[in-house]
């Protein structure tokens, strides 16, 4: 549970007081149009007459409205790069909290909620806007004592017109004494017109409480149907962007080979313009517009493969998901296209943050980083090394066993963390749901630039399963092949 801690701020300055509410204004501008966007886009399907969304279809809706991304790009000259996220942040709670209301005023069952909610209203007061904004817990620096100071991120622009070194931050008075302690939280600062005053509001977890997550390894990680404590574990790709495994044998992949064409495709034309301009030039404002098609595009496409994830994962009672670091997969397969398809197509970092902000703040799913190296280069049937890949398909030459490299991936992946959690006894294995179907393949998802969806059989052909069911029921039988 979260408590706050409140404080009075004042600037140093008056250049301080200047940039300081120069800094508020950005952030309410940047808040309002990012709730603009998500407001046009749930009028916009709401009132649709030609169809009645659910409310959970409304929520995606109006989810992929706006990205982090975008609104960094845009204000980040003022912003810095980590207040337009927590803007979008905090805007994206105020629509969760709407949509909560809206689901109980749809029920007919829920009398709690008699009226229509109204969605979330903008950062205004009296025809101005609020001078308000959110920063980071890693990004401020409160020191507590006879000199109290609060020292916060100003934007690159922000720095230059009030005369800022280039690392250096926004320094203000604190006055005020901590009611609580525990692991700080984000922060709120706001500017009172009428007293003229700013106050500062800090967010403070308790010591005494666990992390955020509804299971601890006390369970066995080997779940059956019924069972609380789900685990999951993410093989994270370009060519698929994503091969999910769960603790009871479901698998789903993230077909990703048309997301990274269109990247690719993208990129060569930004590098055939930028080879005919002088050399002293490297940018036009066509090629900005290319740069941002091209991350929009991969922005949403990773924005609502996420959102699908986490209903996928709640639906099966998942909470945990453990996510593969790929520093030790770089170091070892480097090359120019793996470069491209890991650093700038998919944009891990971006991809890791958003599964932290969606999962763990809105479903309560916790979610683990940790290494993934070598976790595709072994049979999850009899654990050799002698495997051969080939594209999707993998293949023990020891034991025979052929399935999908990215979700054997993810299997070996699961139960290394596993291993790691539970040294003292056996190690534990995701159930195989369907061990003695050789046909359970996992579901492939592909983007049709609107929704991850089934893929069409009727345009692309589907390779021959070849899986084969070994005995014993080994944790590798539930691994048939397939595409994606």
């Amino acid at each position: 549970m979260r408590r706050a801690n409140t404080f009075d701020v004042r600037a140093l300055s008056h250049r301080g007081r200047l940039a300081l509410i120069e800094l508020l204004d950005a952030s309410s501008a940047c808040f309002n149009e990012i709730n603009y966007d998500r407001r046009q886009a749930y009028f916009s399907a709401r009132y649709d007459t030609d169809d009645n969304h659910t409310t959970s279809e409304l929520e995606d809706i109006v989810g992929d409205a706006a990205s982090q991304e975008e609104y960094r790009n845009k204000y980040i000259q003022q912003l810095s790069s980590s207040i337009p996220q927590q803007l979008e942040r905090k805007n994206r709670q105020t629509w969760t909290g709407f949509f909560r209301l809206l689901r109980k005023y749809r029920d007919p069952e829920d009398d709690s909620v008699v009226d229509e909610p109204s969605p979330p209203g903008y950062w205004n007061d009296d025809g101005n806007r609020q001078l308000h904004t959110v920063i980071r817990n890693d990004t401020y620096t409160l020191a507590l004592g006879e000199r109290s100071r609060l020292e916060i991120p100003l934007g690159k622009a922000l720095k230059e017109k009030y005369g800022y070194g280039h690392n250096e931050k926004l320094r203000l008075e604190v006055r005020g004494r901590p009611h609580w302690t525990g692991p700080n939280g984000s922060l709120e600062l706001t500017y009172d017109r009428t007293a003229e005053s700013f106050t500062a509001h800090q967010s403070v977890g308790r010591n005494d409480s666990p992390a955020v997550r509804r299971f601890t390894h006390t369970h066995a990680l080997a779940a059956t149907p019924g069972e609380e404590g789900v685990v999951a574990a993410v093989d994270i790709g370009a060519n698929n962007l994503a091969a999910v495994v769960t603790s009871e044998g479901d698998r789903v992949v993230f077909h990703g080979r048309p997301c990274f064409e269109r990247f690719h495709d993208l990129t060569a034309a930004i590098a055939d313009l930028q080879s005919r301009l002088p050399d002293d030039r490297y940018y036009t404002e066509r090629i900005g517009q290319l740069y941002r098609r091209r991350d929009e595009h991969r922005d949403h496409a990773q924005d609502a493969l996420i959102r699908f994830l986490a209903g996928w994962l709640l639906e099966r009672n998942v909470v945990e998901l453990y996510v593969g670091k790929l520093d030790d997969v770089r170091e070892e397969h480097w090359s120019a296209v793996v470069n491209e398809k890991t650093d700038l197509f998919w944009a891990h970092g971006r991809f890791r943050d958003r599964l932290h902000d969606v999962l763990e703040d809105e479903y309560g799913i916790a979610v683990h980083e940790e290494s993934e190296a070598g976790t595709s280069n072994r049979c999850p049937a009899c654990g050799g090394g002698d495997v051969h890949r080939s594209g999707d398909d993998l293949q023990c030459l020891e034991c025979e066993f052929e399935g999908h490299s990215d979700v054997v991936g993810a299997v070996n992946f699961l139960v290394e963390q596993a291993d790691e959690v539970d040294r003292g006894g056996p190690m534990a294995r995701p159930a195989a749901r369907g061990q003695n179907s050789p046909r359970d393949t996992p579901v492939c998802l592909e983007w049709d630039d609107h929704r991850w969806q089934h893929r069409d059989h009727t345009t692309k052909e589907e390779p021959a399963d070849r899986s084969t069911t070994r005995s014993g029921g080994n944790l590798a039988s539930g691994v048939g092949s397939g595409t994606a």
